[in-house]
């Protein structure tokens, strides 16, 4: 098994028949960024291959923890799972799985589906009560293996996890690869004797993902594209400058053409007037922490009002193909920073390097796909850092992420990073050394994507409801709340509030001192962490103005892009968000979308199932 295409261990399963049907157990042993995650599962099969017994428990992540047993009896399922237990009656189509381990077990749901006659849906538990899964057949793939040619059956499994999973099938029913994800983050699994062929199965599935990328976008036609007009809303422009009342913005061929006070902008004539009065206008946010590891991120993100992502690192063939497919497609702009960290075992994906030679070389590779930006990650040495800044500004591009632990913040800064991911300061703001480090990140314009969400939910107390924190999850699809829902830590509900204001007074001391601060989420919720990063700016001291323009101007500025996008201006890219309310007078105001123009193409938001 591989995360971001470096090997972290193995999953070893059995699968044997008995007079009640089929045994299967399986073992996941895998060491992620030198922690331990070990994970144990048994599935019990009737003859027909409905499941009557499932158990599952280990970590499948560094911070999610499972723990579930379901045993059904004539169609009802008694569900033990997060510490709640539940009955559920099920569907004539049922089967029983949790996250994407056991990997092996996708070839039981799949042999289920086809012997029963392939059912639009599987109803899946554990669930909310259930999950519902659909599989659909891609094709027949011939693979080198030994110098012999190999064919195997390609479906979509879609559903036990958030997305879309590619799954290979030999032809004894055998699992033989999968494409998925571990929590956010691209994973796959392929049998040893098939392990040659994993790169040409991985091309396969960036090409399917890219086909099913293309219909999510184009499947809904817009409301309204090529010359439009927006008339009589409140329009915050991101500027910084007080919002314009009863405004009209007038759009033509993907950009602003005018804007400004109804009385002073003309409809020009045959241009449709679009009336939104009552509404708030205000620029399309950015992401600028994502790991946007499958095609269900991008309408999740359009949903929220999400128009650029920055994705912090991924595996470079689907990020390129993701980009690509966006482009031609009228998404969401996707900018890609490269991923690097030091050549050691612990190392964090399969880009690394140990030289200054490899260092330059990793620069270039990313450069020839047209990354924008470096992404550092934690075990670069000093001397390979340096030849990494260097090199990247050379080529024009920027440079962000981990501070090295061998540098240091303040070191690192020195050395030219230009971007921080997380939080680069700890303790007392208003302390010597930490006031030193805040002022350094000013003087050097050093920009800061703190990560509130993420830092948030990760420190939530497990008495504390993840809807209290993040109520967007109420709208997602089961399989990604109960990822989130998953999250746990030994903590209390007072001592998670008090980290997360000890968090935020930093956040009001960097942006007080100057520090360009915006909004990134590491992933979290699709699209509603961006709205959370703002609402938790508010919550820091920043004015609601302030907090808009985290996920707004600043970023836009901070990636170069600010004459393209990132305020609402004559000759700028028409990426924009219609909210029934106005988020100056309650910060909150920002979940409520109404509509989403993206590149000039208006649009509902839709979240992917």
């Amino acid at each position: 098994m591989s995360l971001i295409e470096r090997p972290i261990g193995k999953e070893t399963y059995e699968l044997r028949a008995d007079a009640d049907g089929l045994l299967f157990t399986g073992e996941l042993d895998l060491l992620e960024r030198g922690g331990a995650l070990k994970f144990s599962s048994s599935l019990r099969l009737a003859a027909d291959l409905a499941p009557t017994r499932f158990t599952a428990k280990g970590r499948t992540y560094r911070f999610v923890n499972s723990d579930a047993d379901v045993e059904i009896d004539a169609g009802v399922a008694q569900v033990r799972h997060l510490g709640t237990t539940t009955k559920v009656t099920l569907p004539r189509e049922y089967f029983a799985a949790l996250s994407y381990a056991p990997l092996s077990s996708r070839a039981l749901l799949i042999r289920y589906w086809e012997r029963h006659n392939r059912p639009a849906t599987i109803a899946v538990v554990p669930g909310m009560p259930t999950r519902d899964v659909r599989i659909a057949t891609r094709g027949t793939d011939t693979v080198q293996v030994g110098g012999r040619d190999v064919r195997l059956r390609r479906y979509t499994v879609d559903g036990v996890v958030w997305g879309r999973e590619t799954v290979w099938l030999d032809d004894r029913d055998r699992l033989a690869a999968i494409v998925t994800r571990i929590h956010i983050l691209p994973l796959e699994g392929v049998r040893d004797d098939l392990k040659e062929a994993l790169p040409a199965l991985q091309r396969l599935a960036v090409q399917d993902a890219v086909k099913d990328l293309t219909t999510l976008l184009t499947q809904t036609p817009p409301i309204a594209d090529g010359a439009f007009a927006l008339t009589g809303a409140t329009v915050i422009d991101g500027t910084g400058r007080a919002a314009i009342d009863d405004a009209t913005i007038v759009v033509r061929d993907g950009r602003i053409a005018a804007v400004g006070p109804r009385a002073g902008v003309a409809v020009p004539s045959g241009v449709r007037a679009i009336d939104v009065r009552g509404k708030t206008i205000v620029p399309g946010f950015w992401d600028m922490h994502a790991h946007a590891s499958q095609i269900e991120w991008f309408p999740a993100y359009l949903a929220a009002g999400v128009t650029t992502v920055r994705d912090m690192g991924g595996e470079r063939a689907y990020l390129v193909g993701m980009r690509d497919a966006l482009a031609a497609n009228h998404g969401p702009r996707l900018l890609l920073a490269g991923l690097v960290d030091g050549d050691t075992p612990n190392a964090f994906g399969s880009v690394t390097a140990g030289t200054p030679e490899a260092g330059r070389a990793v620069v270039d590779r990313y450069h020839a796909d047209r990354f924008e930006q470096m992404k550092l990650y934690s075990l670069l040495q000093p001397d390979v850092v340096t030849a990494i800044m260097n090199r990247a500004h050379e080529l024009g591009m920027t440079v962000t992420g981990h501070v090295p632990t061998s540098l240091g913040i303040q070191r690192a800064v020195e050395a030219g990073m230009d971007h921080v991911a997380h939080m680069p300061v700890s303790g007392d703001p208003q302390s010597p050394d930490t006031r030193a480090v805040i002022e350094l990140l000013a003087k050097r314009h050093v920009v800061v994507d703190p990560t509130l969400p993420w830092n948030e939910l990760l420190g939530r107390a497990p008495e504390t409801p993840v809807e209290e924190i993040e109520p967007g999850l109420a709208k997602l699809p089961p399989a990604l709340v109960m990822n989130y829902r998953s999250v746990t830590n030994n903590t209390d509900a007072a001592t998670a509030r008090s980290r997360t204001t000890r968090t935020l007074v930093t956040v009001k001391a960097l942006h007080d001192a100057g520090v360009p601060i915006v909004a990134g989420t590491d992933g979290a919720v699709p699209g509603f962490s961006v709205l959370r990063s703002i609402e938790l700016a508010v919550q820091a001291g920043l004015t609601p103005m302030e907090a808009l323009r985290t996920a707004t101007s600043i970023p836009a500025k901070a990636m170069n892009l600010d004459s393209e996008v990132g305020t609402i201006e004559p000759g700028k890219r028409a990426d924009l968000v219609v909210l029934d309310a106005n988020p100056l007078t309650d910060i909150s105001n920002i979940r409520r979308t109404r509509w989403v123009v993206v590149g000039g193409r208006v649009r509902f938001p839709q979240i992917p199932r």
